[in-house]
């Protein structure tokens, strides 16, 4: 096992950081260096990093060619015809360089049909190979279970987010956008064909695979690697805000895909006089999100505290009586459960997509119930979900014996 070469393929690796994904990449690369295995990392070029480094006990090779920003739409078309080629490319070049063992997409957009005598892995962590729009988020109401030409059209037409980025009318209206998405997720969609091993980080992830063809036994459940930092760090002018409050936390971007509006309503209807609802993150919808707390009578209880450094994560935590996490779309599996699991702090979250392999107790189908629930919630102390299946210890362990 100790001598035995794997190589990670995945778009982006830290530094560059856009989401949980780039951070699961690096614990996990960290980690497997720690086994003895010789670990390899293959991601894309930036303007500002060096080719190679080593770093942790990891080779990291910066040679792949992607757009800056996945949450542009933009760089997603550049993405979207570029990346896959420049991924096939590189492989067979370093496969000579390094011969590895195996070869582990990390991230569903770095699959691609490559003939190598490594076995071939992936993490699947995305939806880019079972949605033309890559968030599995059928006209913005509901899971997709699958697409067709037909089914397709009906739902971009309905749509506002190809992926995270939002489009306009002059693109969800036009049959050249709609071939230009389509087209590549095809091509997403067979090159699942060419993976020997398939790991799914959630019941719902798992299902999907099964849903696309994929045999049961090619697919291992395992959660992405969780080492959660924690430190005493403080945040002053937030932790005087928060003082004798009952305090409700919600942790993401401010898109509408995740769904903070919903949130507010519910948090509207809190019958707990000193509940205040601590909103970390920013982004585009935050404008709107700050004049429906005025409009709900809520205005003063609500706390925008914008984009905060991850080394303050853990302040959010201990400072938290409740986690809530929104989100409309079918996150494959955030890392906020784990996080709050770590911290011991009940979450309620939103009963769609990766959310479900939590416990009945702390999932909400609706705004009232989920208005009932945070009323439960803070009026009564409630037991936290248990952190012990996202041990890092134990699904690196699932790990190895997966790639044995």
């Amino acid at each position: 096992m100790e001598n035995k070469r794997v190589l990670l393929v995945t778009e982006y690796f830290p530094p560059k950081i856009f989401g949980g994904g780039e951070i699961s990449a690096y614990l996990l690369a960290k980690n497997l260096a720690k086994k003895g295995i010789d670990v390899s990392v293959l991601t894309s070029k930036s303007r500002d990093l060096i080719n190679f480094e080593e770093k942790d006990g990891i080779k990291i090779y910066r040679r792949l060619k992607t757009g800056e920003n996945p949450n542009s739409l933009k760089n997603n078309l550049k993405r979207t015809f570029g990346f896959r080629k420049s991924v096939k490319k590189e492989i067979k070049k370093i496969e000579k360089e390094i011969l590895p063992d195996i070869i582990h997409f990390l991230n569903t957009t770095s699959i691609t049909t490559i003939k190598t005598k490594a076995k071939k892995f992936a993490t699947i962590n995305g939806y880019s190979p079972f949605c033309p729009k890559g968030n599995l988020w059928y006209k913005e109401k509901s899971a997709c279970t699958g697409c067709n030409p037909s089914k397709f059209v009906g739902c971009i037409m309905n749509s506002d987010y190809v992926g995270k980025s939002k489009i306009g009318w002059h693109l969800k209206y036009n049959p050249i956008f709609w071939h230009l998405i389509y087209h590549p997720y095809v091509s997403r969609r067979k090159s699942l064909k060419s993976v020997d091993r398939f790991i799914a980080i959630s019941d719902f992830v798992r299902q999907t695979l099964i849903n696309h063809g994929v045999p049961i036994e090619k697919i291992s459940k395992i959660y992405n690697i969780a080492e959660i930092p924690d430190n005493n760090l403080e945040i002053p002018g937030i932790k005087t805000q928060l003082r004798g409050k009952k305090v409700i936390s919600t942790i993401s971007t401010l898109d509408k895909i995740k769904g903070v509006g919903i949130a507010l309503r519910a948090f509207s209807k809190t019958k707990n006089e000193k509940a205040v609802l601590l909103v970390i993150g920013d982004g585009p919808e935050r404008a709107k999100l700050e004049v429906l707390a005025s409009a709900l009578g809520i205005k003063e209880k609500v706390i925008f505290a914008g984009k905060i450094e991850q080394k303050f994560i853990p302040f959010i935590y201990k400072n938290s009586d409740l986690i809530l996490l929104t989100s409309l779309w079918p996150e494959p599996f955030s890392r906020i459960p784990m996080e709050a699991a770590y911290f011991k702090k009940p979450i309620l979250a939103s009963a769609i997509g990766g959310n479900l392999d939590l416990p009945e107790q702390f999932l909400f189908r609706n705004e009232e119930e989920l208005a009932e629930k945070i009323n439960l919630f803070i009026s009564k102390k409630q037991k936290p979900e248990n952190f012990s299946k996202y041990d890092p210890k134990i699904n690196i362990k699932k790990i190895m014996e997966a790639i044995k």
